[in-house]
C-alpha cells in the first residue's frame, strides 16, 4: 500500500480543483479572487480519517524575571551589602552595557528561557572605598544565580506535575446528568447562534463507521428534524471539507445544492468541524435567515461553540466509562473476596500427617484452588486444582471443580474417579474449552502411604533425606475428553518425607529439560530443611516456583503433605 498521507493529500488536492473548475464554469469567475463563499482555516489542525495530522504543541511562554518578585529585593539587599548593583535578565546573550563587570549565566532548566545575572559597575566614586572586593562579591552573586536556577526549574517542574495531577480528577456522574446534556448542548447551540446573530443552530455527529451524519441536538429548527432518516456523509461538500480542517461559509443559497446544505430554508450558513484532540466527532452548522458574511471573528466564536459541545460530549463518554469502570472493579473486589473465602482457613487434623497448600493468582481473581475434607470417618480427602485459564474464566472453571468435589466425595472412593467425574462435568457442561489440572489424594490415620490421582498440569515429587523422585508426570487435564480414563497411584511416605503437589500452567508449556531443573531446584530447596513444618516448607517451595522464568504471570497451586517423625 502506498503512504495514507500522499494519498490524503491527493483528495484535498482533487477536492479543491474539483470545487475551483466547477465555480469558474458556472459563473466565469476565478475561485481564487472571487466567490459567494469562503472556505476559512481553522485555527487547530483536526486529526480525522481523511487527513494524517500531527497537532503541533507550541511550547507555552516560559516565567518570566517579574514573577519572582524576591529577586529584586535579593538584588536590592546585594547591593546594600556589597556596594555592587546586582541585576538579572533575560536571554543566552546578555545585552551589551559599558559598565558590565561581571556575568554569569542562569539554567532555569529544560524548556525555559536562559536567564543571565550580572555585576554592574556605578559612577558614585564615594562608594568604591567601601565596596567588597569583585572576586567575593561574583562568587556571591554566582551562588545567588544557581539558587535562582534551582527556584525556576522547581517552578516549571511543580507546574508540569499539576497539568499531569489535573488528568486524574475523577468524573462524577449524577442521576439527573443524562437529561441535562441535552439541555445543555441546546444552550451552548443557542449562546453561540445568537453570538454571531444566526437564527438556528445544530449538531451532527458521526456514526461509528463514520459513513452517516446524525442530527443530535438543535436550536431554531423544528422537532420533527430528529425523526429525519441520517445524513450521508457520502457526497456531504460541505461537511467533508469541515472534516479536513476547514470552516465552510456560504453567504447565500446560490450554492446550497452543490455543498449539500442540511437545512434548505436558509440563506447564509457556517459549517465547522466538532472533533477532540484525537477524532473527528461530526460537524456544527450555523444558520441565518438573511444572506450576510461571517467575519474571521465570528468564524471563531463558532469553533469555540464547536470546541466546548466537543468537551461537553467527551466530559459524558468519560464519565460513563469511569462509572463502568468503577462498577466492575467493585463487582471483581468482592469475587475475590468470595474467592478468597472457599479457600480453607483452617489446617486440617490427621494423626501421622501435616498438609499445607498455597494458591496464588496473577490477577485478582484466578483458576487455583485448594481443598480438604473427611471421608470414611478416619480419611482425610485433598483436592487441588489449577484451570488452564486466568482471570473470570478460569474462577468460574475452579469454582465448579470444587463444588463437583465435594458433592462427588462420599460417592468417589478412589481418586481417579473424582477425576473422571470432574472430566464428564466439564466435558458435558462447557463448550469444549474448559480444562483444568486435577490432584486428587486420600489419607488414612497413621498410613504409610498416600492414594492419589493426578492429570493436566499438575506434578508430584516425593522428597526425602536420602533423596528424591518425580511421582507422577504431565498428562491430559480434565475436560479434554469425555472418554478420558485416569488411574490412581500409591506412594509410600517414609517418616519425614514429603510429598510435594504443585500446579501451574506455564507447566505445559515446558520441555522436559526445564521441568527436571525445576524438579531438582525444588528437590536441593527441601532436602536441607524437612525438619520444617509443612507450612515452612510450602512457603520456600512457593518463593521458588514464583522465581521460575514464565511462572510470574501464572496462577500456581501448591500442596505440601508432609508425615509426622516418630
Amino acid at each position: 500500500m502506498g503512504n495514507p498521507a500522499d494519498g490524503l493529500k491527493s483528495a484535498q488536492a482533487g477536492i479543491s480543483g474539483l470545487r475551483s473548475s466547477w465555480l469558474k464554469a458556472c459563473h466565469g469567475k476565478d475561485f481564487a479572487t472571487e466567490g459567494p463563499f469562503r472556505c476559512t482555516p481553522v485555527n487547530k489542525q483536526i486529526p480525522s480519517y481523511l487527513k494524517l495530522v500531527t497537532d503541533s504543541i507550541t511550547e507555552p511562554p516560559a516565567a518570566q524575571a517579574e514573577d519572582l518578585a524576591s529577586i529584586h529585593e535579593v538584588c536590592r539587599a546585594f547591593e546594600q551589602a556589597t556596594g555592587w548593583p546586582l541585576e538579572t535578565s533575560i536571554g543566552s546573550i546578555p545585552s551589551a552595557k559599558s559598565n558590565l563587570m561581571w556575568s554569569a549565566p542562569v539554567n532555569p532548566g529544560v524548556g525555559a528561557s536562559p536567564r543571565h545575572i550580572r555585576i554592574l559597575s556605578t559612577e558614585t566614586s564615594s562608594k568604591e572605598n567601601n565596596r567588597t572586593p569583585l572576586p567575593v562579591a561574583s562568587e556571591l552573586a554566582g551562588a545567588v544565580g544557581k539558587l535562582w536556577g534551582e527556584l525556576l526549574a522547581a517552578r516549571r517542574a511543580l507546574w508540569q506535575r499539576e497539568a499531569e495531577l489535573a488528568t486524574g480528577v475523577p468524573l462524577t456522574l449524577s442521576d439527573e446528568e443524562s437529561p441535562q446534556l441535552r439541555e445543555r448542548l441546546e444552550a451552548v447551540l443557542r449562546g453561540g447562534a445568537e453570538a454571531v446573530g444566526c437564527q438556528a443552530a445544530a449538531l451532527y455527529l458521526l456514526d461509528p463507521a463514520t459513513t452517516e451524519l446524525k442530527l443530535r441536538s438543535s436550536w431554531g429548527l423544528p422537532y420533527q428534524r430528529f425523526t429525519a432518516p441520517a445524513r450521508p456523509l457520502r457526497g456531504a461538500m460541505a461537511d467533508l471539507e469541515a472534516l479536513l480542517g476547514h470552516a465552510v461559509v456560504l453567504t447565500d443559497d446560490e450554492l446550497h445544492g452543490y455543498w449539500k446544505v442540511p437545512e434548505e430554508n436558509f440563506a447564509s450558513c457556517v459549517c465547522v468541524p466538532v472533533s477532540s484532540a484525537t477524532m473527528p466527532l461530526g460537524t456544527l452548522w450555523i444558520f441565518s435567515r438573511n444572506p450576510r458574511d461571517f467575519s474571521d471573528a465570528e468564524t471563531n466564536i463558532v469553533e469555540v461553540v464547536a470546541g466546548r459541545l466537543a468537551s461537553d460530549l467527551e466530559r459524558q463518554v468519560l464519565a460513563y466509562e469511569a462509572l463502568a469502570t468503577r462498577d466492575q472493579t467493585k463487582q471483581m473486589r468482592s469475587a475475590q473476596q468470595s474467592q478468597d473465602a472457599q479457600l480453607p482457613s483452617t489446617v486440617p487434623m490427621i494423626e501421622g500427617w501435616e498438609i499445607a497448600a498455597n494458591a496464588h493468582h496473577c490477577g485478582p481473581i484466578g483458576g487455583t484452588f485448594y481443598d480438604w475434607f473427611s471421608v470414611n470417618n478416619d480419611g482425610l480427602a485433598i483436592v487441588a486444582g489449577d484451570a488452564t485459564q486466568s482471570g473470570v474464566g478460569g474462577a468460574l472453571i475452579s469454582s465448579a471443580l470444587r463444588a463437583a468435589a465435594r458433592a462427588q466425595a462420599p460417592d468417589c472412593q478412589t481418586p481417579h474417579r473424582l477425576l473422571e467425574k470432574a472430566n464428564s462435568i466439564l466435558w458435558t457442561g462447557s463448550a469444549g474449552n474448559d480444562c483444568a489440572g486435577l490432584f486428587q489424594a486420600i489419607l488414612r490415620a497413621h498410613g504409610e502411604y498416600c492414594e492419589f490421582a493426578a492429570s493436566g498440569p499438575v506434578r508430584v515429587l516425593r522428597v526425602g533425606p536420602n533423596g528424591s523422585e518425580t511421582v507422577t508426570e504431565l498428562s491430559p487435564a480434565v475436560g479434554l475428553n469425555e472418554e478420558m480414563r485416569f488411574r490412581d497411584i500409591r506412594a509410600d511416605v517414609a517418616h519425614g518425607e514429603v510429598l510435594l503437589v504443585y500446579g501451574t500452567t506455564f507447566l505445559a508449556d515446558q520441555g522436559p529439560a526445564v521441568l527436571a531443573a525445576l524438579d531438582e531446584r525444588l528437590s536441593a530447596s527441601l532436602e536441607t530443611c524437612l525438619d520444617l513444618s509443612a507450612r515452612r516448607l510450602a512457603g520456600i517451595a512457593g518463593q521458588i516456583l514464583q522465581g521460575a522464568a514464565g511462572a510470574e504471570h501464572a496462577d500456581r497451586v501448591l500442596v505440601v503433605i508432609k508425615r509426622r517423625r516418630r
